[in-house]
């Protein structure tokens, strides 16, 4: 029977009669229409259902399934039923719709279905519930519509969940459950779209759905903007609230991983992201309510480099303006061009720039919290930039007026403040700013600030200890700044008060030793001290009223100390009672009158424009401009230091204008005495410009312009009239007999199309006292970018030379130069202060093109018979080419002379930018040159060169640093060096590798002969400025060859043997000595304080027509350091010249060092032990007295040669009347009036220029005196009085007043005498007689020295008579001339080494006794004695080793036997020579 119904089943008729059936029951049970097509039932395993649709009551389609399709899986009519388990297979539904309604009375469409379904069955008892099992379902391309009808909302382009039209949708459902829950399933690949254009591109997710939950794990959703994956919860009481109140009432959970969403997304369920455009990136866990919504972990990127990680917290969403936000960044990164992009898209903008100096941060980053409400919160923490790194701890509050308040501060550490406001001389600072304020305008700003800067950096230079303190309220400003740094002190304190319609500003403060060039402001070292005190009011230059004042004002350089009292300047007054006031010792000015600066330009393009109508220029109305002009310049150097230290104004100068606009006039006067600017100095210069109806004129004249210290012009006279569009002027230099002249006239003619034509008239060069003349048919044209010289001549015979051609930068027009016989003798005036005459015959010519923009050069010159310092140097050939392209220089030289190609120098410059460091090439070929052509190149170094130089080298690499390699030849070449003005001959060959000149074994001679061997190196790389590593090893060597010109610090003759090294750069060279001095050493150290004018090189006496002018003094020791250290014998002669007197001695020093540095600052170390000498007591020159120095003498330096410490006694010896002496002291002479040998001893202790000076007498021939007068000399004052009166009369005072005529008459008389016998001892000295010492003391008195056998044998003698005359105007009795020989007393010593070194000698003496006690007789004779004697001298160090000397000879060991061949051994005593026993 089962197997019947289920065969009959399977006929479409039977299936659409079940079908028909089926819908008339439901359209009976419902009361409404259900329709059902068709029912395909396949037994057991599926059901098919055609065209199945059901009305609402409403009559509207509220179901329809064009087709649904039902699986079943292992049904049975037996046991599924039975059981009541239904497994479906797979549900599919395709091109479905459903459309819901909820009606006016809260009822949905659908209820009556829904209730006939919940209705209790009471017709049959309770039975077991069905178990669905849904395996698969499948929904493709169904339509859901849904509409609230008790709501009529509009709502475009958002969903409007109250009229929902959903299309397009399609799903696949897995192993759904719709019994525990109201939906779980594994969703797949859920596609929709809804009328408001949301589109679901896939949604997969396990999904469930419940009264009070919709689930999504695993979820993954894709739209056409966004991408969430992971996780995502929503949880509510109702399925309402999602659309009732979504923002308080759904509980969202979510995690979100490598997740996107935008914007254009949310803004289908919102409406407070209208304008709102964003795309992000997030990840991170989100919780809560939207109105308290908070995220953990969470990052979120945006635009291309920006994103933020932390933790957050939303509470008011969606309403942003009273959103509480907590925002806790671990990191936020971004930078411009993301925040611009960001801020218009969440802005709703599209062209909205932020501002440019938010770039110059580049990449930030940030770490901190933001507290609060987006318009009253605290931000904290920390900006890491471009520009460095900062801190902010800011309460910000912004009013509902929109008016801003704020507090708290800012930390910046090595923050880059000069980068940011475009200020490149500032740099970076560290600084802590407390900041309280509020107002974003000036009307309503009030502010207060409190910086304290630890540095701030400007110019280079770190200031440190600023602090600045301000505030602003009601349009008023108060402030001070105040900076503490080792090099500035400053302090500004002041106030500004905006209120008034002229503004009113106050300013004082204090700025102390500013040292300007170590903070970088000046290039000159300045030190700079001022007090600034303002008061004015005004807001532009023509208003501005009040008072500037400075005071006072210190301004310190190296050479100078400016103290200026006041500087003050003032304005008042409008109108034409308008007063701009200037009064200081600088200068004083003022401006009175009505002027207007900001038309002031377009009133001096007037006037020009009436006398050059042609003149096109752009002239706008200019307001009255009525004023004088007043300035006087007084001592303005202190300015100047400042600004231009340059420039020099020595003397005053004076200037005044007269301006008026209503005649269009203005004439401007000014005189200034000396101006001295970059080693020029200009004279006398007058300023003579004025305006009439017809002409402007303008004058300018100086005495004289010195362009070097050898170069100068005289009688400068610049006249220029200008009218009509035409310009008259003449220039004179020099006068008529000077050695150069110039007399030129000309005229410049302006035309309407802009051009000019300049023509030159019949006008007089004079070059070298020779009178050239300039062609009358020259033509100037100034064009349009362009200047055309046409027949310029200027000529002396055949002597010529022209230029033709165009002056512009195009590489077209070219400017031809020509010489024809040009006599190089003319550059002589040029050439003369390098120390250089030439001769000769230039020919050639020279062409230029695109002078003004690119100049290119074509170069074709000769000079015939070329002679420099009257040395032949042959015949010059130049060739040279220079692209205007500028990329390569090609050069060739070469000189022939002696039938030789002495010179060849070939090759090329490289000048473009791809040239690289390789931009030299040239082969430089020298046969026998002559070296005199380097001496424009060393001179500066060595001079007076000589001899020739032959080479082969290659230069390569760049100018700045020259690669030479290969070889130089120095052929007896001769130089001197300049700083030693030592002359040397040098022969060898040179390796030169890398620009290193190996200096190996060269012999350098001096002009005796004498030689050295130098080893080292000279590099090349900086060819300017050579640096030197050269050690010379000297064997009395000529070290030096000085005078008092050369060197004021010390100077002489000397030779030495040591070792000489130099190292460093010729400009800062280190010279080290440390040698000894040989014989012919003759040193002089200088330390008075005045000289002879002929001593200097610094004075000169010119005539009228020369060029040379005064030349200033120059630091010997520029750009050298000098340390010597001398070991200094008997030989050398050292002179020591103080103010009182010179000290001329030979002595021993082992060590003496003296040590000199670049800026000429002399320093002495070491001990000079005087053995012999002489000092010269000497008095303007006229009174001049020889003191001989006792043996053991010492002068110790220990820093300033000034301030060495002496120890020293002088010997004065004179024959003289002691009878006067007796008479001072109260006492009748013995021996009546007699002439005696007086010593007075001159005692020299404490400091070279501040000796302590003690005198002391001695008797040798008669002792007995001192101890007659030991009571009268013991008094200091009558020692000192007796020792002047012998030392400048030469003989004793009587203590008595006596005729004041007579002494001056004897103290003449007597000064003469010696001065005359000092001269003629002078000259017999200098006679070259080499064995014999003569010293003439007078007419009574002479004594004599020979030698022989190279000074083994010593002759020393003296004749004087006791009763002559040291005058040589007083009595003739007694003297050489007029008395017999036997009359006079003599002295005889003969003196012999029988050993070499001295050590042994044998000594005979003829001497008269020192006192007459052995004569019986005649005790007023003179006697004599004879004496022999053998002398014994060792020379110890010191005491304990005298001692240890004698000790150890007791214990000497004989002595072996010494052969022939044997050499004595050397006592280790032999050299010593500071002690002596005798």
């Amino acid at each position: 029977m089962i197997s019947v119904l289920l065969l009959v089943l399977q006929y479409k008729p039977v299936q659409t009669w079940i079908a028909k059936k089926v819908a008339d029951h439901f359209s009976q049970e419902w009361k409404t229409k259900v329709y059902i097509g068709g029912i395909y039932v396949k037994p057991f395993s599926s059901v098919v259902l055609d065209s199945m649709y059901v009305l609402d009551r409403q009559k509207d389609t509220l179901v329809h399934t064009p087709k649904l399709t039902v699986e079943l899986n292992g049904f049975s009519l037996f046991s599924s039923i039975g059981e009541r388990k239904l497994h479906f297979s797979r549900i599919q539904l395709d091109n479905g719709s459903v459309y819901l309604k909820k009606l006016n009375d809260t009822t949905s469409n659908i209820d009556f279905i829904v209730d006939y379904f919940n209705k209790p069955d009471t017709t049959h008892k309770k039975s077991k519930p069905w178990t669905l099992i849904f395996e698969k379902s499948i929904v493709n391309n169904f339509h859901f519509r849904f509409k609230n009808l008790t709501r009529d909302t509009v709502i475009s382009n958002r969903i409007n969940f109250d009229d929902l039209d959903v299309y397009h949708f399609g799903v696949e459902v897995r192993n759904m459950d719709l019994v525990h829950h109201m939906f779980k399933g594994d969703v797949r690949n859920l596609t929709l779209r809804e009328k408001s254009g949301f589109y679901v591109k896939n949604l997969t997710a396990l999904a469930t759905v419940d009264s009070n939950q919709i689930l999504a794990q695993h979820l993954y959703i894709e739209t056409p903007h966004s991408k969430l994956r992971d996780y995502y919860r929503m949880r509510f009481t109702h399925f309402a609230d999602i659309s009732d109140d979504f923002e308080n009432k759904v509980q969202v959970d979510a995690d979100f991983k490598q997740s996107q969403i935008s914007s254009a997304d949310i803004a289908y369920f919102t409406t407070s992201l209208d304008k709102t455009k964003f795309d992000l990136g997030i990840d991170g866990h989100v919780k809560g309510l939207v109105s308290n919504l908070k995220a953990s972990h969470l990052t979120i990127t945006g635009g291309q480099a920006t994103y933020l990680k932390g933790d957050f917290a939303f509470k008011g969403l969606p309403d942003w303006d009273n959103t509480l936000l907590e925002l806790n960044f671990d990191q936020i990164a971004t930078n411009r061009k993301d925040l611009e992009y960001l801020y218009n898209r969440f802005g709703g903008t599209t062209n909205r720039k932020l501002p440019a100096i938010i770039e110059k941060f580049g990449n930030v980053n940030f770490k901190g919290k933001f507290t609060g409400l987006q318009n009253d919160f605290i931000a904290y923490g920390e900006f890491k930039t471009k520009l460095g790194r900062f801190q902010s701890d800011v309460n910000l509050k912004i009013s509902k007026s929109g008016n801003p308040s704020y507090s708290g501060n800012i930390k910046a550490y090595d923050f880059d403040l000069g980068t940011l406001i475009d200020e490149p001389d500032l740099n970076r600072t560290t600084f802590v700013a407390d900041i309280k304020g509020s107002g974003d305008e000036l009307k309503n700003l009030v502010e207060k600030v409190n910086a304290k800067i630890a540095y701030i950096d400007y110019k280079n230079y770190r200031y440190q200890n600023v602090a600045i303190n301000g505030s602003v309220a009601k349009k008023v400003f108060d402030g001070t700044v105040n900076i503490n740094d080792k090099n500035i002190n400053l302090s500004i304190k002041g106030n500004a008060d905006l209120n008034p319609a002229l503004p009113n500003y106050n300013l004082t403060g204090s700025i102390i030793d500013a040292r300007l060039n170590t903070i970088h402001l000046l290039k000159d070292t300045i030190t700079l001290s001022a007090n600034i005190d303002t008061h004015f009011s005004g807001n532009d230059l023509n208003n501005l009223t009040g008072k500037i004042s400075l005071n006072p004002i210190r301004i310190i350089d190296p050479r100078h100390n400016y103290l200026v009292d006041s500087v003050t300047l003032t304005a008042s007054g409008t109108g034409r009672e308008r007063l701009i006031s200037l009064q200081s010792p600088i200068a004083d000015g003022s401006i009175k009158g009505n002027y207007d600066l900001a038309t002031l330009p377009s009133y001096f393009k007037t006037i020009v424009k009436k006398y050059i109508p042609s003149l096109k220029t752009n002239i706008v109305p200019f307001k009255s401009q009525q004023f004088d002009f007043n300035f006087k310049v007084k001592d303005i150097d202190p300015l100047i230091a400042l600004f231009v230290p340059d420039l020099k104004i020595p003397d005053q100068g004076t200037f005044v204008g007269q301006f008026n606009s209503a005649d269009q006039t203005a004439t401007l006067s000014g005189y200034v005495k000396t101006i001295n600017y970059g080693g020029m100095v200009f004279h006398d210069l007058i300023l003579d410009e004025n305006t009439t109806d017809g002409f402007l004129g303008l004058n300018i004249s100086l005495n004289r312009i010195d362009l070097s210290k050898d170069l100068f012009i005289k009688n400068i006279n610049i006249v220029n009239s200008l009218k009509k569009d035409s310009l008259n002027f003449n220039i004179k230099l020099s006068d008529k007999d000077a050695t150069n002249q110039l007399d030129l006239y000309g005229l410049v003619a302006f035309g309407r199309d802009t051009t000019a034509k300049l023509s030159l008239l019949p006008s007089d060069v004079i070059l070298e006292h020779q009178r050239w003349k300039i062609q009358e048919q020259v033509r100037i044209r100034l064009l349009d970018g362009k200047t055309q010289v046409s027949g310029f001549e200027l000529s002396r015979g055949t002597q010529k030379v022209r230029i033709n051609g165009f002056v512009s930068d195009n590489p077209a027009d070219k400017l031809k130069v020509e010489f024809d016989k040009f006599s190089m003798a003319t550059l002589n005036q040029l050439t003369r202060p390098s120390g250089i005459e030439l001769k000769g015959s230039l020919n050639g010519d020279v062409i230029l093109s695109g002078i003004t923009k690119t100049p290119g050069m074509e170069a074709h010159l000769g000079i015939d018979s070329m002679m420099m310092n009257d040395t032949q140097i042959g015949k010059v050939k130049l060739e040279s080419t220079l692209d205007n392209d500028r990329k390569q220089a090609d050069v060739k030289l070469n000189i022939l002379s002696r039938g030789l190609e002495t010179m060849n120098i070939a090759g090329v410059y490289k000048l473009g930018k791809d040239a690289g460091d390789n931009t030299l090439d040239f082969d430089v070929k020298m046969n026998q040159t002559e070296a005199i052509i380097f001496d424009p190149f060393v001179k500066d170094l060595v001079s007076s060169l000589s001899g020739t130089v032959s080479s082969d080298l290659k230069l390569t690499g760049s100018p700045s640093e020259p690669k030479l390699n290969g070889k130089i030849i120095l052929n007896n070449t001769g130089l001197t060096v300049n700083y030693l003005k030592t002359a040397y001959k040098l022969n060898d060959e040179l390796t030169v590798t890398n620009s290193l000149i190996k200096i190996d074994k060269l012999s350098i001679k001096d002009i005796k002969g004498n030689e050295a061997i130098a080893n080292g190196t000279v590099d090349l790389k900086n060819i300017s400025n050579p640096d030197l590593n050269i050690s010379v090893e000297a064997k009395n060597l000529m070290a030096l060859n000085t005078t008092f010109k050369d060197n004021h610090i010390y100077y002489g003759t000397a030779y030495g043997s040591g070792t000489f090294t130099f190292t460093g750069p010729t400009d800062n060279m280190n010279i080290d000595i440390k040698a000894t001095t040989g014989e012919g050493t003759v040193f002089n150290i200088p330390l008075n304080t005045s000289s002879t004018a002929s001593d200097y090189d610094f004075i000169r006496f010119v005539g009228h027509r020369d060029t040379a002018k005064l030349a200033e003094q120059v630091n010997a020791f520029k750009g050298v350091t000098l340390n010597l250290e001398l070991t200094v014998d008997e030989k050398s002669l050292v002179k020591i010249t103080t103010d009182y007197g010179k000290l001329e001695g030979r002595g021993v020093s082992n060590k003496l060092q003296l040590k000199i540095n670049s800026l000429g600052d002399f320093e002495m170390f070491g001990d000079y032990l005087i053995q012999s000498g002489k000092f010269e007591f000497t008095a303007k020159d006229f009174i001049s007295k020889n003191f001989t120095v006792d043996q053991g003498g010492t002068i110790r330096w220990t820093s300033n040669p000034g301030n060495a410490d002496i120890n020293m006694t002088a010997v004065y010896e004179v024959r003289t009347d002691i009878n006067n002496l007796y008479k001072a002291a109260g006492l009748t002479s013995p021996t009546g009036s007699q002439q005696k040998l007086v010593q007075a001893q001159l005692k020299l202790t404490n400091t070279l220029l501040q000796p302590r000076i003690q005198f002391d007498f001695s008797f040798p021939t008669d002792p007995q005196i001192k101890d007659d007068l030991a009571t009268y000399l013991t008094d200091e004052s009558n020692r000192n009085q007796q020792a002047l009166s012998l030392i400048v009369r030469r003989q004793f005072a009587t203590g008595t007043t006596n005729n004041l005529t007579n002494q001056v008459a004897q103290t003449a008389e007597q000064a003469l005498s010696e001065f005359a016998f000092n001269k003629l001892n002078t000259f017999i000295s200098q006679s070259n007689i080499r064995f014999a010492d003569i010293n003439i003391r007078s007419t009574s008195d002479a004594s004599f020295a020979f030698r022989f056998f190279n000074d083994r044998l010593v002759l020393n003698g003296s004749l004087y008579n006791t009763n002559g005359n040291n005058n040589l105007f007083g009595g003739t009795s007694g003297n050489f001339f007029n008395t017999d020989i036997s009359s006079f007393t003599k002295d005889f010593e003969a003196d012999y080494l029988l050993r070499k070194d001295g050590r042994l000698r044998a000594r005979y003496s003829y001497r008269v006794l020192t006192g007459t006690t052995l004569d019986l007789y005649n005790n007023l004779s003179v006697q004599y004695v004879n004496g022999f004697g053998l002398v014994y001298q060792r020379d110890f160090d010191t005491f304990g080793e005298f001692f240890r000397s004698l000790f150890r000879r007791s214990r000497r060991v004989p002595m072996p036997k010494v052969t022939n061949t044997d050499v004595a051994p050397k006592s280790e005593m032999d050299d010593r020579d500071d002690e002596k026993e005798e």
